[in-house]
């Protein structure tokens, strides 16, 4: 048969059988910083954003004045097809002709 022992709590020692190193908890949230990467964090979640709006609003404006160039290089195409398509319709001598005769009073 076996027999059981009773541990009185006088016989435990009171002393615990772990410890905690020296400035564990004053250095915790430190150490946890720096193996979550907070730094990196607070770029992803507060930086990048602003990027993204930045670079959308840099591309706006690069295309903004690509659209004016091109829209003033055909204002200016047209303008002298306008004048090539006058000058096509009228012939030279009556061009000769109206600066010729004077007008009359």
């Amino acid at each position: 048969m076996k027999t059981n022992k009773n541990i009185l709590t006088d016989e435990i020692s009171k002393e615990l059988p772990f410890s905690v190193p020296e400035n564990y908890f004053d250095q915790f949230a430190l150490q946890l910083e720096e193996q979550i990467g907070f730094k990196k964090a607070i770029f992803q979640r507060i930086i990048k954003p602003w990027m993204y709006v930045a670079a959308m609003f840099v591309g706006i404006l690069i295309m903004g004045q690509i659209f004016y160039t091109v829209n003033q290089n055909n204002t200016a195409h047209n303008a002298q097809n306008y004048e090539s398509y006058v000058l096509s319709q009228v012939d030279e001598n009556s061009i000769a002709d109206l600066y010729v005769d004077e007008p009359s009073n």
